[in-house]
């Protein structure tokens, strides 16, 4: 087998988004002829075909497919190396750190920018995904660092549970709620729905239903959006809800239901090889 070079993948990668050569060529400020040739070489390299390819579309083909997956993190990884090398004259250290929209937004923030402010020569880059992706970008060496719901087990990741938080139902502020709200009965209210994670699916299913809403989001500053502009109701974590309560833009309702609502965890995780390079982020993380 031939050599694969990091530019036959990333003229695969663009092929691959846009299907069409000559729009990876201008994407890329290489000529149309370069791209075929780069193609060509990393499937003579392979020894299988990539794509299909007539007059009106590029396909990609099964094998194609499944290299897509591993030349998006060969190029990340290369990225990522590249950045941290150009980054060691400028600071101390650098850290890669990835977490969930809903964390970042109204959980991580703060205390990062704490951090920050303590090692200002410590060159920070924050992630954004699902604990999913985090978990691989972890097992990839892309992230040092990262707080995710769904904890993950593996023997190469430390896990550490890190913060609690309770569920609570909220509406506008404005809103004309406020008797206490059977969940059983949910459904026929305006509400608006979003998954907390495996515990929090598990016990809206029991005590309100499936998922079956005429309003499903999976972005926490998209769903704030909504409940602050109209008379919705919406079931948030306490660390979420508290920052537009205390501010006078959402209030809290009492609610009942057939079983406890559950405890919201976060974990944070990192490689255990990376202990000694996180270990000041860790202290800080678990002091907040």
């Amino acid at each position: 087998m031939n050599k694969v070079e990091i530019q036959q993948l990333r003229a695969f990668l663009s092929v691959a988004q846009t299907k069409n050569f000559t729009k990876s060529a201008e994407l890329m400020f290489i000529s149309q002829s370069t791209v075929t040739m780069r193609i060509k070489a990393l499937e003579q390299a392979l020894g299988k075909q990539l794509f299909e390819r007539d007059n009106r579309q590029v396909l990609l083909t099964t094998t194609g497919k499944e290299l897509l997956d591993y030349a998006k993190r060969i190029i990340e990884l290369v990225d990522e190396g590249s950045r941290k090398v150009g980054m060691e004259e400028t600071f101390e250290d650098s850290l890669v750190i990835g977490s969930l929209h809903s964390l970042w937004d109204y959980l991580l923030f703060p205390i990062m920018k704490e951090f920050q402010a303590k090692h200002p020569r410590t060159a920070l880059r924050f992630i954004t995904g699902h604990s999913w992706d985090i978990v691989q970008h972890i097992l990839d060496g892309m992230i040092d660092f990262g707080v995710v719901l769904i904890p993950p087990t593996h023997s190469e990741i430390e896990v550490l549970p890190f913060k609690k938080e309770e569920i609570k139902l909220v509406t506008n502020a404005d809103s004309n709620f406020t008797n206490e709200v059977d969940l059983a009965n949910l459904s026929e209210s305006p509400y608006i729905h979003m998954d907390w994670g495996p515990s929090y699916k598990q016990w809206f299913e029991e005590n309100v239903g499936k998922e079956t809403h005429s309003l499903m989001v999976d972005h926490a500053s998209l769903y704030i959006q909504y409940l602050l502009s109209d008379h919705f109701l919406g079931l948030l974590p306490s660390v979420i809800a508290d920052t537009f309560i205390q501010r006078g833009e959402l209030v809290s309702l009492p609610f009942r239901s057939k079983t406890k609502p559950p405890i919201i965890q976060s974990y944070i995780i990192y490689p255990k090889r990376k202990l000694e390079s996180i270990k000041r982020l860790l202290e800080h993380m678990l002091q907040a």
